[in-house]
């Protein structure tokens, strides 16, 4: 129902990056509503893109025709930025006198991201945003100008005098929530004191933790539990550091034992020097599972970062807590970090040994463990010391700011550790060190409570990001970039695939994967598909999917299995003599001379001279292989042949070129989704081949 009389405020959650849509709960987004409401008499809507998708794809223009006096759009990370300033340009196309504000992590860290004077946005909140957010909403209510600028950073001090969260403004989605998310959100504190160098937590200005006193903390929870029922969920308390003081942190695990969820686990993270025996019961009682951010098994690297000023007691304390949860049936979290700034190849070594002590020292074990590569982080220490850091370590950012391009996800961490250890030195010994580890780990992993297959999945996932499929599309990404950022020619492109045993390995073994045992012809197996394609292509071309061949043309090299299709059609043998019309960059004239062998002759016809060029030097070790630049129906190039095969995609097959075929040839396409197969009858006439 409209309200002409009232200000209408939305608070949108962009969706995260790597949330994938499996959260509930948008707390931060729920406690800016609260602040609002108990200040001024306004209609305020949340919305989440994330849970949005349970509905079909998400509408923008539909979600802004509503109309609205304020956006507050959260920029959570600076994976989100990209994707927030689109959202927000749409926004004030469609609400030009609305007044638009960021907030969030990166907004915080980089104000000025977001104050150009082409910037859709009015202003940036920095920090918490309660009491600024209110503040514009209750200027809005006045009828005051809009504010300019940066506001903040205005920390809330005493949690207790923040209003509760309404999970009604998120009625909409509750009963069709399974669809997109299995796990609901809360926050019970803020702040973290600790200083570690990698962490973006800082960017928000206050360091101090700050919680709900025990009672209110669980009684938040209860009523998470109460509205959404969260007994198909886990719940996530995203705290930055839970628990720490010592005192809160066992009250509210007793009063959770006391008074239990119906969650089927609780998930937090915390540090592993701040608990003792007690607390590891405790979770047991409260069915909770704890996260801890080791970051590395070395002390040399803990000290870097400053997780510790202690590292040995530090590492040392895992052990025990390790056998703790062993005793009490506590899964729990660890996760490593591999390429801080200043790592070497032996501080690696030793992290890898650690983690290998901890997880396959004994036969059972309730840990899990992930291991990401050093990302790094705008409002960081090191961010924000950058030049002292690159000086005192030799470490070398490849792309920064990594946020304003596409592939940040991969731009994030490409950095070379140090002078001694390059991003492709790390990204092999990560692979080589720990995911021999990573595949143990699921076998030795005993928790067998209702929530196991919550834990599997996390174990599973880190398996699978080892596995020569994401690597290869890693590495893609590495040789994409790495051209654009060189201004690389194709010809220099195409030479570091060439010359880069690691991706032919890793394609060799996606290859495998893809097509299967015995698969037919072997040619397929042999030859390396990742030469013939687009840079932007290398990470998924030795799937069975079309990739495109160069990054200036729509033209796409077909899927591996319709070559297979091809060959097998036309009976193509050892010795045999054949024609590829339109194979772009050679591709399918490489797999036929590996076919017919070094007494058949392939002739590959391609008209546009760039791909024409790369299929030469692709051929350049086949000497029966000739290139020819002609249109595909030039038939003077090829016309009497007897075996020929199309690697373009066609709509329909032009009789013109089965006229051109030797009596009795044979001539093979895909016509669509089709495999369309003709033969000249020995009369001259075309004929279709028998199925």
């Amino acid at each position: 129902m409209p309200h002409p009389d009232r200000v209408r405020v939305l608070l949108l959650w962009p969706g995260g990056l790597f949330s994938g849509g499996k959260n509930f709960g948008v707390p931060q987004l729920l406690s800016l509503a609260a602040a609002v409401r108990a200040s001024v008499d306004a209609v305020v809507e949340v919305v989440d893109l994330d849970l949005e998708r349970a509905f079909g794809k998400p509408d923008l223009r539909k979600i802004f025709e509503r109309g609205y006096d304020v956006v507050g759009i959260s920029c959570y990370s600076s994976y989100d930025y990209l994707k927030v300033m689109a959202i927000a340009e749409q926004a004030r196309s469609l609400l030009p006198r609305a007044w638009l504000v960021v907030g969030g992590y990166h907004p915080s860290a980089r104000p000025h991201d977001f104050t150009a004077t082409d910037s859709p946005f009015d202003c940036v909140v920095v920090g918490e945003g309660e009491r600024p957010f209110t503040r514009i909403v209750k200027a809005c209510d006045r009828g005051d100008p809009a504010p300019k600028g940066i506001l903040g950073p205005e920390p809330v001090h005493d949690l207790g005098e923040l209003p509760p969260l309404d999970w009604t403004l998120l009625e909409r989605y509750r009963p069709h929530v399974r669809k997109v998310a299995s796990q609901a959100e809360i926050y019970l504190s803020r702040g973290c004191p600790f200083g570690c160098t990698f962490c973006m937590e800082r960017a928000k200005k206050e360091e101090s933790w700050r919680a709900l006193d025990p009672e209110s903390a669980v009684e938040a929870m209860h009523r998470l539990d109460a509205f959404l029922d969260l007994s198909r969920f886990t719940l996530r308390v995203t705290d930055a550091l839970f628990g720490l003081r010592p005192e809160w942190r066992r009250e509210v695990l007793e009063r959770l034992a006391a008074r239990p969820l119906r969650a089927r686990k609780i998930w937090l993270l915390t540090r592993l020097d701040l608990l003792e025996r007690q607390d590891i019961e405790l979770m047991a009682r409260a069915h909770v599972s704890p996260g801890f951010g080791v970051e590395s098994g070395s002390p040399a690297m803990l000290r870097t970062i400053r997780k510790s000023s202690a590292p040995e007691q530090y590492l040392d304390s895992i052990h025990r807590i390790s056998e703790w949860a062993l005793e009490y049936r506590v899964p729990f979290g660890i996760n490593l970090i591999v390429g801080h700034p200043g790592e070497t190849e032996d501080t690696l070594r030793e992290t890898a040994q650690f983690a290998r002590r901890l997880f396959l020292r004994a036969e059972r074990t309730m840990g899990f463990l992930s291991v990401d590569p050093f990302r790094l982080y705008p409002g960081s220490e090191i961010d924000r010391d950058l030049p002292a850091w690159q000086a005192r370590t030799g470490m070398r950012n490849h792309r920064y700011p990594w946020w304003q391009d596409g592939d940040q996800a991969f731009l994030s961490e490409w950095v070379d550790a140090s002078a001694g250890l390059g991003y492709r030195a790390t990204f092999r010994l990560k692979d080589e060190l720990f995911s021999p580890i990573l595949r143990e780990i699921p076998s030795r992993f005993c928790y067998e409570g209702e929530s196991r297959d919550y834990f599997l999945r996390a174990i599973e996932e880190q398996v699978e990001l080892c596995s020569p499929r994401r690597r290869m599309q890693w590495l893609g990404l590495w040789h994409l970039w790495t051209g654009l950022v060189n201004e690389s020619t194709a010809e220099q492109s195409h030479s570091a695939v060439a010359e880069d045993s690691e991706l032919g390995s890793l394609a060799v073994q996606v290859r495998q994967s893809t097509l299967g045992e015995g698969a037919e012809p072997q040619a397929l197996l042999a030859v390396p598909r990742e030469r013939f394609v687009a840079p932007s292509e290398l990470g998924d071309c030795c799937l069975n999917r079309a990739s495109k061949l160069a990054e200036d043309s729509e033209r796409r090299l077909l899927p591996m299995k319709s070559f297979a299709a091809m060959s097998k059609a036309i009976e193509l043998a050892e010795g045999d003599e054949v024609v590829v019309l339109g194979d772009g960059t050679g591709y399918g004239a490489a797999l036929c001379c590996r076919i017919v062998g070094d007494q058949g002759k392939v002739v590959c016809i391609e008209q546009d001279p760039d791909l024409a060029s790369v299929a030469r030097a692709n051929l350049r070790e086949s000497a029966h292989a000739r290139v020819i630049e002609a249109p595909p129906g030039a038939i003077e190039h090829w016309a009497g042949a007897r075996k020929v095969m199309v690697s373009l995609a066609l709509a329909e097959l032009p009789d013109s070129w089965v006229d051109a075929l030797a009596e009795g040839g044979v001539l093979v396409a895909m016509c669509g989704n089709r495999l369309v197969l003709k033969r000249k009858a020995l009369t001259g006439l075309p004929q279709a081949a028998p199925p």
